[in-house]
Order: structure tokens, then sequence, then C-alpha cells
């Protein structure tokens, strides 16, 4: 070609700064670069495929569309080549020129002014993908022939001050573009990692991509990508088998997904979202550093598996694929921070998982309760945090409780309150063990009133947020007064009710608030115990029992908080105390009592010889 075909051309806009622009702050990995190149080429496919539908003869002879990745590590290139549409020199000037485009310079100067990351997504309309190519290239060749123009043409650029077009001997229809690799890009040269890039965000475009080693005469071209992604196909067309295929290969599990939900949402935006329910808890479950395995994709095109915002992370056992519509191919994964569009998506995908749990819920007890056991934790999650979503989770909601050994929603809670009840009660406790062998439960037990277990120790940050369901307050029994007087079956505590405070209790109830003045804030007779001498509340306005152990267990800095002692008043070992107690030694019968009840409220004794001491000098007299 002579100098005199060849036409320089100087862009309008301040190349150098968008490039930077593209460079730095849209892409997060360089390797980005082949997605976006793949990406241009299937639309170049996809846009002949649609006018040879009126235009037969556009496609005559090359009828199967394709896409060529070949890399050359000897010579430091790459190409990346197509069958589709091809580009005309108008066309070269006008697609690849867009990045010079007056709306360019407002893009770039509306940059400079713009105080809302998510406003980059707009970068998308300016055709800039094309030039992440320059994050890996010294110099770029688009070699392209127009299906509709018989001449062919060459466009160079180093992409910083100006580009060239002049004629080019091209016999077939499409466009062939050709990456000097730079210096420190060289690990794109490797046949391997490309074809990791090319599996990771291009696996699932419809057209066929191959693979060749330019420098291995001897090599195959190698097709990369599976073409259509399961998630677009129609649901009939899919087998259980296929289904369970996916899920393992996108999540890691090797179990099969308890559920799956595949549908398509076209409204304000559209995606379609193939989500699993595991059967299984994953090992990692509890982790912190546990991320979410949803994949988001746009129009097939892989964009990220670190998209936080995309779900609730009190669902982050869901797996599955996003491919949205609506979300602009052109935009990194901090971008994606507070994007409205993910907003909406993460409102409606949540709001289809919570239906589609809550379906199960009501069809097949057996197989939800697993669930339940499984990933219940996790969800409850949802209700510390502040969302739309908590109505629905109260609803999923299942507690062991103090009745039977069913596991019971709030609703089936509500139809199974004694007579005269009021409140939710609930005890909360990792050892469901304690639970039901504690004094706290006593009175409940003889009076039939159902205690819900709280064993997560989750329950005790979301109970603080959820103050009630329905008309009723949750209500823990083992923090300040629970007058049970006119609740559930009365025959067998008439003793309990009718209590008498003789001089002698009185006397015992003023040597133990002497003598335990520092360690309790006061002493009650219960109403509570029917069984056991004495036990431990926390006080109405402080921290709960259970709380109060996490929180020290975390090794977190809690108030201190004196709990209440509550006596048994008909227990005969009070009652015998009590006739003696000016024979005893106070601070010691005071400080058997009060070790009694830590030993009962599951506590470690601070001195356990102190305790045996008084105990067999207790009996010795």
């Amino acid at each position: 070609m002579t100098e005199k075909n060849k036409k320089n051309h100087v862009f309008q806009a301040e190349v150098s700064k968008l490039l930077d622009l593209v460079a730095n702050s849209l892409y997060s990995e360089r390797e980005i670069f082949l997605r976006e190149l793949i990406s241009n080429a299937s639309d170049a496919c996809e846009k002949i495929r649609y006018e040879s539908l009126s235009k037969k003869n556009l496609i005559e002879g090359d009828k199967d569309f394709k896409i060529e990745v070949r890399v050359s590590k000897k010579n430091n290139l790459i190409e990346i080549e197509d069958n589709g549409i091809g580009m005309s020199q108008q066309d070269l000037i006008d697609n690849l020129g867009t990045i010079a485009s007056s709306g360019t310079s407002k893009f770039v100067e509306a940059m400079k002014n713009n105080k809302k990351a998510d406003d980059i997504s707009a970068i998308g309309q300016f055709g800039v993908g094309f030039y992440s190519s320059y994050m890996v290239s010294e110099n770029v060749e688009v070699i392209s022939k127009s299906a509709v123009d018989k001449k062919s043409y060459i466009w160079k650029s180093n992409g910083k001050e100006n580009y060239s077009i002049e004629p080019f001997t091209r016999i077939k229809r499409g466009t062939c573009i050709k990456l000097n690799i730079k210096k420190d890009s060289e690990e794109f040269l490797d046949l391997i990692r490309l074809r990791t890039i090319i599996t990771k965000y291009s696996n699932y475009i419809q057209f066929p991509i191959f693979l060749e080693d330019l420098d291995d005469k001897k090599s195959k071209k190698e097709k990369i990508n599976e073409g259509n992604p399961l998630w677009l196909k129609d649901k009939k067309e899919i087998k259980k088998d296929d289904y369970k295929q996916f899920y393992n290969n996108i999540s890691f599990n090797f179990d099969e997904p308890l559920m799956t939900i595949h549908y398509n949402a076209e409204g304000v935006i559209n995606y379609r979202a193939l989500l699993f329910i595991p059967t299984n808890q994953p090992m990692d479950l509890f982790n912190a550093e546990r991320k979410n395995k949803i994949k988001l994709y746009v129009q097939k095109i892989f964009i990220t598996d670190e998209c936080n915002e995309i779900i609730p992370n009190w669902l982050r056992f869901v797996p599955g694929v996003i491919d949205s519509q609506d979300i602009s191919l052109n935009i990194s994964r901090e971008m994606l921070q507070n994007n409205p569009v993910i907003e909406k998506i993460k409102k409606g995908i949540t709001n289809k998982i919570l239906n589609e749990i809550t379906q199960l819920s009501k069809k097949d007890n057996e197989k939800y309760l697993s669930f339940w056991k499984n990933f219940g934790p996790v969800i409850k999650e949802g209700l510390y945090e502040f969302n739309d979503n908590h109505e629905k989770i109260l609803n999923i909601l299942r507690f062991e409780n103090s009745l039977n050994s069913d596991f019971l929603s709030l609703d089936e809670y509500i139809k199974l309150m004694a007579k005269n009840q009021k409140e939710i009660y609930y005890f909360a406790n990792n050892d469901k063990e304690h639970i039901k062998n504690s004094p706290q439960l006593e009175v409940f037990n003889d009076k039939k009133i159902p205690v819900l277990f709280m064993t997560d120790a989750v329950d005790e940050f979301w109970l603080q947020n959820i103050n009630k369901y329905k008309e009723f307050d949750f209500k823990s029994i083992t923090k300040g007064k629970i007058d049970t007087k006119d609740i559930g079956n009365d025959d067998k505590n008439k003793k309990v009710n009718n209590i008498k405070k003789d001089n002698k209790i009185n006397n015992l109830i003023n040597v133990l608030k002497n003598e335990l003045k520092d360690k309790i804030s006061d002493v009650i007779i219960s109403e509570r115990l029917t069984k056991s001498p004495v036990l431990l509340l926390a006080d109405e306005v402080g921290m709960d029992i259970n709380m109060e152990k996490i929180m020290k267990m975390h090794n977190q800095k809690t108030p201190d908080s004196k709990k209440i002692l509550e006596i048994n008043a008909n227990h005969p070992m009070i009652i015998k105390v009590s006739k003696n107690i000016k024979e005893i030694d106070h601070k010691k019968i005071a400080s058997l009592l009060l070790d009694q009840a830590n030993i009962l409220d599951g506590n470690i004794l601070s001195n356990p010889s102190g305790y045996i001491e008084n105990l067999t000098e207790l009996f010795i007299k």
C-alpha cells in the first residue's frame, strides 16, 4: 500500500486521558480486554445474522459464524477474528472513533465533576470496550471487510494521538484485530491463560470460540466455549441431571440441589436467574470471609463473581447465575456498588427465594425442616439487618419448644398458647439440653405454657431488633418478672400462687440480701420454681443472661450487671434453712445458695472447693 492511500486522523478529544480512565478506573483486571473484544466479535456475528434474515446473499459461502483467538508468543501477538458484519471505512471512523466524539468530551468532563461513582455506567454508550485492548497492547491493528462493501481496510493506532486508515487486501467478510502485546503483559501470550480467560468470561457466547497456537504448526484449533447457557434455555428442555451438573460446577458442592429456582424477570428491569438451594450445609457457611456464590453476567458475558450487593449476606448459601440486560457491559466491579439496577435485581431475587422457601414450608414439612436445620441460623441474620423482608422471614422461622418435639412456626406457637397468655415466651441458650433441664421452665411445664427454644447465637441479636410478632411481644423467661398466675392450667400451682411470706422466709431473704449485696441486685420469692430451690434471673432493664455469656465468650466488654436471686419458698431445703437461720453461718449459706443457682444456670463456679466445703458443713450440722 502506498502512503498516498493512507489517511491519518487526529483524535478530536483527550484520548490519552480517557484511555487512562479506561485502564485505571473502569476495569479492575487487565484480562478484561479479551472479554471486550470477544463480546464485540459476538455482536458483529449477531448483526449479520439478523441482517441475513432479509438479505440472504450477505452470508453466502460463509454461514457458520465463529470467533477465532490466535496467539504467537514469538511475535508478541494476539489476534481476535470474526466472520461477522465487518466494517467499511466510514464504519471504522464511526465505531472506533466514537471515543473521539463530542459525547466523549462531555463524558470526560462529567467524570471530573462526578460525585456518584455509579454514574460511570453511562460509559457503556461510548464504545470504549475496544480500547481496553490498550491495557495490554503497544499498538493495535484492525483489518475489516464489510459484508456490504467489496473493499477492505486496515485501521492502526497506538491509542495516543492519532490513528490511520488505508486500503487493505482481505478476501473474507469480517474483522481481525491484531494486538502487539506490551512487555508487562506477556502473561497473556500463554495459551493456558487465554483458555482460562475465555472460559471464565465468554463461556456462554452463543457463537463457537476457537483458540489456536500460531507457534505450533502441528496444533489444531480448539473449541473453548460451551455456547448457549443453561439459564437461557426453556425449563422444559432441561433435564434434572443438567441442573445438578451445573449446580455442582458453580457451587463446588457435591450434593444435589434441594431446590432449583429458574425464572425470567421482565418489567422495569430484565434479567434471567438460575439459583439453587443446597441440600447440605457448606463447610464454610459461617466463615467470616465467605462470599456469596452468585455469578453476574451481562447478556451472557461474565462480569464478576464478587458482587456482594447482588444478594443479602443472609442468603449467602444460594449459588447461581444472574444474567442482566440492563447493566452496562463496560462497568467495573467497583462501579457495581450502589448501582440502582443491582439494587432492583437484589430485591427481585430475594423476594423470589423467600417465596419459594415459603412454598416449600407449606408443601413438604419434612423436607423443609431438613433445610431449616442447615440454613435457619443464617436466614435469621436477616432479622438483625434493617430491610423490607422481616415479615417474610418471621413467617418461615421454626423453633423447638417446651411442650413437644415438634418444630413450630410462630403461627403454630400462637395456636398452642395457654389460656390468657399475652406474650410469646422464649428461652435463649445455645445448649438445648440445658434449656430442657433448667429450673426456669418449671412453672411453664407444669402449667403447659409453651416456651420457644432459641438455640442459635444470632437469636439474641435479632430479638433486640424485632420486638413482636403480630400483636404478641417476645418475652424472655430468663429476664425480669413473669406473672403466670392467671395463665394456663392452675391445678398444680396453687401452692406457688398462694405463697405466704412468713417471718422466717423474710428473715432468710434479708440475710441473703445483706450477705450478697455486692453480687446480686435483689432476692425475691419465686413464682416460677416448683421443684428447684433457687435460680438466677436477669434484671428487666439489664442484659439477658445468655446475651451476656455470648458477649463474654467473644471477649466483648459488658457492663457489670447483677442478677436477681429467686428462692422457692415451698422447697424443703429453703424451709429448713429459714427455720435454722439463726444457727447457720449467714455468709456460708448465702454463698452456698448463690453457687447452687450458678450451677443450675450452667455457670462455672469461681471457687468450687469453697462450695464443697460449705455444702459439707451444712450436711454435718
